[in-house]
């Protein structure tokens, strides 16, 4: 549990360096272990235009710049897993931002793997960027068909390593950070807009499961109001410093905190028919 709180505070300090960003990603699970993914991107028009500003080239206006790419959308399909095919995608434009919407079908959930990382999702303007491979969080999945079928849903889990100490000051670091007034009011003004949300959806009606978030058919994995989470400044402080050490302790930290859901259990596990 301790590796899945760390990955959520990292994840709020890396997504500090990307700026502000509404992204959703729904995975749709039929009956036989085929299905769709739907991922939404919007990016702020202030962080592109910071970005512009950066460089120190002559660019055209953000608000005309067109995120989507399909080539490199249909290159991502084969990175998602084996037989993943791009479907289809739109721009979007929102008085704030500008983004795309994709799709893409796959064969087999079983062959999937999901980056839950929003920094290795979202693009950006100019060349280069981190190495997937290196530094995602990948969620897989295990499906057994049947009258009644079985979703397994595994979250990333920690890496065996000795080096404990060192984890703890990269958790100490983060907590410096989280506790500084002046960083949560920033974060406040950049974050205002921000959402994040990840979610499986299987055709059918639920039996089972043993999900701390469901929606009818949909489960939630990740979702995150950036605007209700900075409000409350001694609840952040509250996450930032916390260090759980079981799961019930985990539950208890995060069930007060508006705006936030976040999956913490390793696995989830789903019967639907």
């Amino acid at each position: 549990m301790k590796y899945r709180l760390k990955v959520i505070i990292v994840t709020l300090l890396i997504l500090f360096l990307i700026g502000c960003v509404d992204t959703s990603t729904v995975i749709k699970v039929k009956r036989d272990g085929s299905g769709t993914i739907e991922e939404k991107i919007i990016i702020s028009l202030d962080f592109l235009e910071l970005i512009q500003s950066m460089s120190g080239e002559a660019a055209e206006p953000v608000e005309d710049l067109d995120m989507l790419d399909e080539e490199e959308l249909k290159e991502k399909a084969g990175q998602i897993g084996e037989d993943v095919a791009f479907v289809s995608a739109e721009s979007i434009k929102t008085d704030s931002g500008t983004g795309y919407k994709a799709i893409y079908s796959f064969k087999d959930i079983n062959k999937i793997r999901i980056n839950q990382n929003p920094a290795e999702n979202v693009p950006t303007p100019g060349p280069g960027g981190p190495d997937a491979e290196e530094t995602g969080e990948f969620i897989t999945f295990s499906f057994k068909k049947g009258s009644t079928s079985t979703l397994n849903i595994f979250n990333p889990r920690e890496e065996v390593s000795g080096e404990k100490d060192q984890g703890n000051e990269d958790t100490a670091a983060g907590t410096d950070t989280a506790a500084d007034p002046g960083m949560l009011d920033m974060m406040r003004q950049i974050y205002q807009d921000m959402r994040i949300s990840m979610a499986v959806e299987v055709e059918g009606s639920i039996i089972d499961t043993n999900a701390l978030y469901r929606e009818g058919s949909r489960i939630i994995i990740m979702e995150l109001d950036f605007a209700k989470l900075l409000e409350n400044e001694e609840q952040f402080q509250k996450l930032a410093r916390a260090n759980p050490d079981t799961l019930e302790e985990t539950k208890e930290l995060f069930k007060d905190i508006p705006g936030m859901k976040v999956e913490l259990q390793d696995t989830l596990k789903i019967t639907f028919r």
